[in-house]
């Protein structure tokens, strides 16, 4: 073992746990050797185990006294034994260590056992980075930090990393941003990245003011607000299944009606007190239960069922869906008037149309979705072309040149957050779907504070149904080239679907149980013993753990350079008196 002594020995197998008798010169404490210095006895610390041919790898669990009761190595006899007890390490194998040739390499391993009296030696670095990388790293590796048991950077493979999605976990102020734009700061430079970040708080856009970066390779949009370069959403871009994601029609009634309303929409439009046809010169269609003009407005609902009505030259306002909706569902047949709006009918579906009025009137949700209808983006109108270029400016296309998009969503309040971001994400899904796996473009997509908005709204049946675009992102979004990056304060309140399909977890410090009981429901693996200390994390600390990793790992992450704009409030300095110029 390159002229390294044993610090210990195997006094004991039971099923999977290994039992050392550690050698009195280390005292519990480290080994020297020609290398350096190894922890030994610190939980979670590796020792090798030597035994014929093979080296297997152990990770120490824990540490006890035990009164010596028998000899167990050459030269020590009852005569021997000192008054003080011996020092045991208790842990598990977790792999061995292959050499092929010059190439050293980690297979992980829970099953093989050491030799009764194998000797127990420390690690040298090299063996460690094999350990707790892999050769996947050595093409594209990625950095997560300085590893606080055996030494060293802890770095993985870009490929194992997003190939199936990363969870970052951990209470506020704890690193989770610093760690992300760290770990984004490396993947930039990659020539021919593509990164997309759902920035709720405005935190990454000082994290890429990187002078190594070429003109363009980072793009910021904000949106909401009347700066330049500010975006508002077009509500017709959000196409059928964004505004059926926003509005959420119950089953039965309201998404039929709402399913018209948008099938036909761009065949009408708006005057000041109601909606008409396209070749219309004054409204027949009312968002209200009105007794007159049921039968002209049956003609018209007639008219549009019939396709029969030309296409108009601009979108409607987005109120004309109110009229839409109400026309197509109220009216029915009457024995005096030939038809009439029924009132029945018309109280199932006019909780649609009050909750289409409130986003209306919600300036909060007018500064970011413009209500107002306007012109086609492409001549003609046509709802897959406006999705298509709305998921094309915010998550890019084959043509797009950037390598990092920021959306900066400071100006979305957390009450609308659920129903914005629902409706870009069903949007984003379906025309994910729709490219197919043949025109995929590997996309990272970061959700920062993901627990604003990938979440139920509603109970029951109709939960389940606003839940579906974000699940089946996560479930199959990487069979068509996307990866998720989810950064969230509290595990347990995202949806357990999207949580199980991460394989890569970074956990900082959390306290609350039901946060700590939703990583060890979700994750395979999450060793409860490990799950357990994530509680008394010191800042900037995390277990990792996942597929990309061959155990649970206890770093200190890496640094942003620059930092993005995510530090504590300065209340060290009200010390100092005020600055009278801002007065």
């Amino acid at each position: 073992m390159n002229g390294r002594l044993p610090v210990g020995y195997v006094v004991q197998i039971d099923g999977g746990d290994i039992t050392l008798n550690l050698l009195d010169l280390h005292r519990g404490q480290i080994a020297s050797h020609s290398e350096g210095v190894s922890s030994v006895t610190e939980v979670g610390s590796l020792l090798c185990l030597g035994g014929g041919s093979r080296l297997l790898v152990m990770k120490v669990l824990g540490l006890t006294f035990a009164e010596p009761k028998e000899a167990h190595k050459f030269g020590v006899g009852s005569s021997t034994h000192q008054a003080e007890p011996l020092r045991h390490v208790n842990g598990v194998v977790v792999g061995r260590l292959v050499r092929r040739g010059r190439v050293l390499s980690f297979e992980a391993d829970s099953i093989a056992t050491p030799e009764l009296g194998a000797e127990a030696y420390p690690l040298v670095s090299a063996e460690l980075s094999t350990i707790l990388g892999s050769s996947e790293a050595l093409k594209a590796p990625v950095i997560l930090g300085d590893d606080l048991r055996g030494g060293g950077k802890l770095h993985v493979g870009l490929e194992n990393l997003l190939s199936r999605h990363v969870a970052v976990l951990g209470s506020s102020g704890q690193g989770k941003s610093c760690f992300t734009a760290a770990v984004l700061q490396q993947v930039v430079r990659m020539p021919s990245a593509r990164i997309v970040i759902f920035d709720v708080n405005g935190e990454y856009e000082d994290a890429f003011a990187m002078p190594d970066l070429p003109y363009g390779a980072v793009k910021v949009t904000r949106f909401g607000g009347t700066d330049a370069g500010a975006f508002r959403i077009p509500y017709y871009a959000l196409g059928r299944y964004g505004l059926s994601r926003l509005l959420i029609p119950s089953e039965k009634t309201q998404r039929p009606a709402l399913a018209f309303a948008l099938q036909h929409l761009h065949q009408v439009r708006a005057f000041s007190t109601g909606v008409g046809l396209s070749i219309d010169s004054r409204p027949y269609l009312f968002d209200d239960c009105r007794n007159e003009g049921a039968p002209d407005a049956f003609s018209r609902i007639s008219q549009l069922r019939a396709g029969t009505v030309a296409s108009a030259s601009e979108w409607p306002p987005m109120e004309a869906l109110c009229a839409l909706v109400a026309e197509s569902h109220a009216i029915t047949p009457d024995s005096k008037l030939g038809y009439k709006r029924d009132a029945f009918y018309y109280s199932n579906i006019s909780p649609l149309v009050t909750r289409i009025r409130r986003f209306i009137d919600d300036a909060m949700f007018t500064d970011v979705v413009d209500v107002s209808g306007g012109s086609p983006s492409s001549g003609v109108l046509n709802w897959q072309q406006e999705s298509t270029n709305l998921v094309g400016k915010i998550f890019g296309d084959e043509t797009t040149s950037w390598r990092a998009h920021i959306i900066d969503l400071r100006r979305v309040t957390h009450d609308l957050m659920p129903f914005v971001m629902g409706s870009l994400l069903e949007l984003y899904a379906h025309e994910l779907f729709r490219r197919g796996q043949e025109r995929k473009i590997p996309t990272l997509l970061v959700l920062e504070e993901a627990h604003h908005y990938l979440r139920q709204i509603g109970s029951g049946e109709d939960a389940a149904e606003n839940s579906l675009a974000y699940e089946r992102l996560a479930k199959e979004g990487r069979k068509f080239g996307l990866a998720l990056w989810l950064s969230t304060q509290r595990p347990s309140e995202i949806s357990p679907t999207v949580l199980s399909q991460c394989n890569n977890w970074m956990s900082f410090r959390l306290t609350s149980e039901k946060d700590l009981a939703a990583i060890q429901a979700a994750s395979e693996w999450a060793d409860r013993r490990e799950v357990r200390r994530i509680a008394g994390l010191p800042r900037q600390h995390a277990v990792v753990f996942g597929g990309s990793l061959a155990m649970p790992t206890l770093i200190k992450t890496q640094t942003a350079s620059p930092l993005p704009r995510s530090e504590d409030g300065q209340f060290d300095s009200w010390i100092e008196p005020p600055d009278t110029d801002l007065f």
